[in-house]
């Protein structure tokens, strides 16, 4: 290897831990100012140039819209919202993460307006399978409709869904069980879903509680 070569790798090498360098302590920056509630901090570094070259136009957005929403400022964040909403990602992973965190947070919290744009996006992107259990979620945590249990026992048995989707589908078989009030039904497919959520997934509290309050009724113990 030549000198000139190996110069060239250094230099190389050496701009790559620059830049890893300069975007965790941009990173740094960012959660502790979510941590201070400093959320105009947030807005500020998420609009610099720099920063959005560093973190990409998606994590800066990302980060940008959960300062508006923890800071309460809700006309910023239905316009960011609404930005991201439009905007096209080059990873389209990114874009379903988003739509899949915001969206079914939404649904939980019954925030209906925000959940209709929410999948509308999701209908957008084109994906039957994708689109089939977000639209199910949204009648049976909006609509409270009951009539789709053995619709969504079906896709369980097709196998096209895992992880998270699955999850999805075994929590809202649940909900609908309890709407029925068949609560030994609706346990199980708590205690189903709560294995295919990740520990720190938006619908493990829920089902927790969920869990804990139908075997107070049932008088069983927790699962």
């Amino acid at each position: 290897m030549s000198a000139i070569t190996a110069s060239i790798i250094f230099l190389a090498f050496l701009g790559y831990v620059v830049f890893q360098l300069m975007k965790n302590f941009q990173l740094r920056n960012l959660n502790v100012s979510l941590q201070r509630q400093d959320y105009e901090t947030v807005e500020q570094i998420c609009t610099m140039p720099i920063v959005r070259k560093l973190l990409g136009p998606y994590v800066s957005d990302l980060y940008q819209l959960r300062g508006y929403y923890m800071g309460q400022n809700m006309e910023k964040f239905e316009q960011h919202l609404k930005k991201m909403l439009q905007t096209t990602y080059q990873d389209l992973d990114d874009k379903k993460n988003f739509l899949q965190e915001y969206y079914h947070m939404f649904l939980l919290q019954g925030q209906r307006t925000y959940a209709d744009w929410m999948l509308d996006s999701i209908r957008a992107l084109g994906d039957p399978l994708y689109t089939q259990y977000n639209e199910q979620a949204y009648y049976v945590m909006l609509d409270k409709r009951s009539d789709l249990v053995e619709e969504m026992i079906d896709e369980i048995n097709s196998k096209k869904y895992y992880g998270f989707p699955l999850g999805v589908i075994l929590f809202m078989i649940a909900k609908q069980y309890e709407y029925r009030q068949d609560r030994k039904n609706a346990e199980t497919y708590y205690q189903n879903a709560k294995v295919c959520f990740h520990p720190s997934a938006i619908y493990v509290p829920i089902i927790e509680k969920n869990l804990e309050r139908l075997a107070s009724e049932l008088g069983t113990a927790p699962a």
